[in-house]
């Protein structure tokens, strides 16, 4: 005799969706606009002056580190760009360029975010006049995630 007990839905394994490292190179390419764009902001605003009307200075205007910041955040930027390509499937890299690129990503953050710190904690002169604006802080930013797409694209690099 058969038994007539009603079959249980099985259920199937799940497994958890694969999250691609498209993310990576995506903060980094995020991270290098990041910079360039920050430079053309605010840095400083001088102290001095009627209310309301405060004196702003870009980065560029401001100090020559800015421009030093620019490129990096160019070199950066490009560096990631390809490396996105690369997880896409777009662009086949040979494994040794590949290796660079992640580190060229890691280097550059690197010297970005001491130039910026530097600049955050050194102002130019008349530092006693002067005030950081949101430029300086949005660099700073940047370059943090910058290196934090560096670490994480070496860490996930099969």
């Amino acid at each position: 005799m058969t038994s007539s007990r009603p079959s249980l839905p099985t259920r199937r394994a799940r497994s958890a969706p694969r999250v691609g490292r498209a993310g990576t190179p995506l903060v980094g390419v995020i991270s290098g606009v990041g910079l360039a764009v920050s430079v053309f902001l605010p840095w400083y605003a001088t102290n001095l002056g009627p209310p309301f009307s405060a004196t702003s200075a870009s980065g560029w205007d401001a100090t020559n580190i800015a421009r030093v910041v620019l490129l990096l955040g160019l070199v950066l930027a490009a560096a990631s760009v390809v490396l996105l390509l690369e997880e896409q499937g777009a662009l086949r890299l040979d494994r040794a360029i590949g290796d660079a690129l992640v580190w060229v990503v890691l280097v550059v953050a690197i010297l970005a975010a001491i130039a910026v710190g530097f600049r955050l904690v050194f102002m130019p002169e008349p530092a006693e006049f002067l005030s950081r604006q949101i430029g300086i802080f949005v660099a700073g930013a940047s370059a943090v995630g910058g290196i934090l797409a560096g670490l994480a694209a070496i860490a996930t690099r099969d």
